[in-house]
């Protein structure tokens, strides 16, 4: 798991003052940069899990639908597709850009997860897919969601299993920098990046925003990468928070944190090819009413 201050601290000099950017300020001045990169490197992964979170979500034709945290829009996208009436937010502009260019016939609205500008029961369906752990109050976010279903609305999302729960690539990448570097290099507190793959912690906070019926499924989604060094590719170009780890190491670590990554890959070949499990929890709940 990652350790609490997984960010690097940034100093911002204004007129007067001296600003430290804290968790959430780093993670929308990522997700702005990496936008234009995360269809190419890092949606073959999260679309395997698309089908299983509009299943969860039942029946969507006809159904007003809100895509929290919609990135691109590739969930929302399918949803429309199953004849939803589709609504999309996210807080980095530019991914809002990105989804209403591929998706034309969805709404898409830059906005905070954390304070929807929506009324309440206003969605029949909603969903986060991998969102949570980009939250700085997740508990809030699923409140939210809570709060603009209707009664009898279905709300789902997906969080990443962590390296104890077969991450294999979190095990790969993580394992190498307690081995060859430092997670201590004076970043900013962030929430525990796996926390909500636990039942227990994701049951918990669904229950105490309202909903009922919470159910769990465990997704067995994997990457190919087609050579070795696209792993960097991936990590550097189309995530935020393992870059500014990586990135924090001094330049000999880093180097030989690269070689070990490389090194583990080996152990990752099926038949010659290189196959990483990345697996990831799915929730969902109701909203109780008629």
């Amino acid at each position: 798991m990652l350790p609490a201050d997984s960010y690097k601290t940034v100093r911002r000099r204004t007129s007067s003052t001296v600003a430290t950017p804290g968790f959430r300020d780093l993670e929308h001045a990522g997700w702005l940069e990496k936008a234009a990169a995360y269809d190419h490197f890092f949606a073959n992964i999260t679309d395997q899990s698309i089908a299983p979170v509009l299943d969860a979500l039942g029946e969507l034709e006809g159904k007003s639908f809100l895509d929290i945290a919609c990135g691109t829009g590739r969930l929302a996208g399918a949803a429309a597709a199953r004849g939803a009436t589709v609504e999309g937010i996210d807080f980095a502009a530019s991914m809002v850009a990105i989804a209403a260019g591929n998706f034309p016939g969805c709404i898409f609205t830059e906005g905070d997860a954390e304070r929807l500008p929506y009324g309440d029961c206003r969605f029949d369906l909603a969903a986060c897919a991998y969102g949570l752990l980009h939250f700085e109050n997740p508990e809030a976010a699923v409140g939210e969601a809570f709060r603009v279903l209707r009664p009898g609305g279905r709300f789902a999302f997906t969080v990443w299993c962590g390296p104890d729960q077969g991450g294999e690539l979190f095990a790969l990448v993580m394992g190498a920098i307690e081995q060859h570097g430092s997670f201590d290099v004076g970043l900013p507190p962030a929430p525990p990046m796996f926390r909500f793959a636990d039942p227990g912690a994701s049951g918990k906070v669904m229950r105490a925003a309202g909903f009922t019926g919470v159910e769990m499924d465990t997704l067995l989604l994997e990457w190919r990468p087609p050579a070795p060094d696209a792993v960097f590719d991936m990590i550097y170009k189309s995530v935020v928070r393992m870059p500014m780890i990586l990135q924090a190491q001094s330049k000999t670590a880093r180097e030989r944190i690269h070689a070990a990554i490389l090194e583990g890959l080996d152990f990752l070949r099926r038949d010659g090819e290189i196959v990483i499990a990345l697996p990831a929890r799915l929730f969902s709940g109701v909203r109780p009413g008629p």
